[in-house]
């Protein structure tokens, strides 16, 4: 197609430069990251990132000298453009190990675990293939890479929301790993052992049959905890655990049996920052 000098120009000016650079990444994603020695299907906008980093609950930070954090877009480009695998291996993984992640909108996307010392990758499909750990050594000196985490414990979905709103506003924040919140919370009923109910797993078939009628099998679990109630009551009674939305405590009936100490579910969330 034949385009006059004007229009070159036009294309050309600062603003649609940019937009071009960006049509130029989406369009090389969609031909590169399709292959199997990159991130498979990844598409690059502003706020994309690559992170590599020593796992958070490694305390002695082994391959912290591997850290690096690349967030331009062009350099992201280079990067997978650049990384590559080997055959495939049996899969295997260290402990510690290395992680390189993908961050897009302040989530992980995916990414691949590192085995420094076996020269292995495991990618998001769970594919363990030969790499060259050398790929990797010298991007912390040209992009280096230091973090913390902070661990917080959210009473309710809502809480969790209003905080991770407040986070996306600081600067330093990478991502997250946010609480589930399946369940709202749990409670219990107690059960005398008798013929019939000799044991959790009948004790369990026979609360289905009721809690069925309320929610969804899958919306629930009914499990037998070996805490200290249930210590002290071995071979005279079961308590068992309910734990689901609070409708089932709300709505479940059964002659004799009492239902009691609803809680409701407190879970933690992972916080991630750049130093």
């Amino acid at each position: 197609m034949w385009l006059s000098p004007e229009t070159i120009a036009k294309i050309l000016s600062q603003k649609r430069m940019k937009n071009l650079l960006f049509i130029l990444i989406a369009l090389f994603s969609a031909n590169v990251f399709s292959q199997k020695n990159v991130f498979d299907t990844l598409s690059i906008d502003s706020s994309t990132k690559i992170i590599g980093k020593y796992p958070q609950y490694d305390k002695n930070k082994t391959y912290e000298k591997y850290n690096f954090i690349i967030e331009d877009s062009l350099e992201i480009v280079k990067f997978i453009k650049s990384i590559k695998l080997g055959e495939e291996v049996p899969n295997a993984t260290e402990n510690p190990s290395f992680r390189i992640n993908v961050i897009k909108n302040h989530k992980e996307k995916g990414g691949w675990t590192i085995n420094p010392t076996l020269k292995s990758a495991m990618t998001h499909d769970g594919q363990t293939y030969k790499f060259d750990i050398n790929q990797i050594t010298s991007l912390n000196k040209k992009f280096p890479f230091e973090y913390y985490h902070e661990e917080i414990i959210f009473k309710s979905k809502e809480e969790y929301q209003a905080y991770i709103n407040k986070q996306k506003e600081n600067n330093n924040f990478l991502f997250d790993y946010a609480p589930q919140f399946k369940y709202e919370g749990s409670f219990e009923i107690e059960f005398e052992k008798s013929e019939r109910f000799s044991s959790p797993k009948a004790i369990s078939e026979f609360l289905y049959s009721y809690i069925d009628k309320i929610v969804d099998r899958y919306d629930y679990r009914v499990s037998y905890v070996l805490n200290e109630k249930n210590k002290s009551t071995i071979g005279k009674s079961f308590t068992m655990t309910i734990t689901g939305p609070q409708k089932i405590f709300e709505n479940l009936k059964i002659k004799k049996y009492k239902k009691e100490n609803w809680q409701p579910t407190v879970e933690d969330g992972m916080f991630f920052y750049k130093k």
